[in-house]
Formats: C-alpha cells, sequence, structure tokens
C-alpha cells in the first residue's frame, strides 16, 4: 500500500537520527512525528523485517506498528 500510495521511503535512512539505524529508537519519536517520518519508519521496519525475518509481525503484536498509523491518521486529519 505505501508503495501505490508512493510513499515508500527508499530514503528512509535520511530520516532517522541514529547511524545505524535502531529502530527501537527511532519508534520512540512517532509521538512527535510528522507523516512523511511515519512513513519513513513503516519502511524502516519493513526494511528491518527484511533482514530479521519475523521483526514486523512482533512490532505489530506489541502495537507499535498501529501507533505509526494512528500518527499517521492524526496527521492527515490537520
Amino acid at each position: 500500500m505505501l508503495e501505490d500510495l508512493r510513499d515508500l521511503k527508499g530514503n528512509y535512512a535520511d530520516y532517522m537520527t541514529t547511524k545505524p539505524i535502531n529502530c527501537n529508537e527511532e519508534l520512540q519519536r512517532v509521538a512527535n512525528a510528522d507523516y512523511e517520518l511515519c512513513t519513513a519508519l513503516l519502511t524502516a521496519i519493513l526494511r528491518e523485517n527484511h533482514f530479521s525475518n519475523g521483526c514486523f509481525e512482533h512490532r505489530q503484536r506489541t502495537g507499535q506498528v498501529d501507533e505509526i498509523l494512528k500518527r499517521m491518521v492524526a496527521e492527515l486529519n490537520k
């Protein structure tokens, strides 16, 4: 869906503050994230899942994915 909306961020690393990217730390930024950062964070955790199979499912179960999506909706409703 991100790809269809052209919101998949190939340059997601440009939005991150940690090098190498630490998704746990980056996800702490969701509460204040704008829409663009949210799409970059989603892209980052999708890439993380590519390298560590099962990470996305874990993040979904713990509510982290929903938190990003809710923030995206809030940003779109401004």
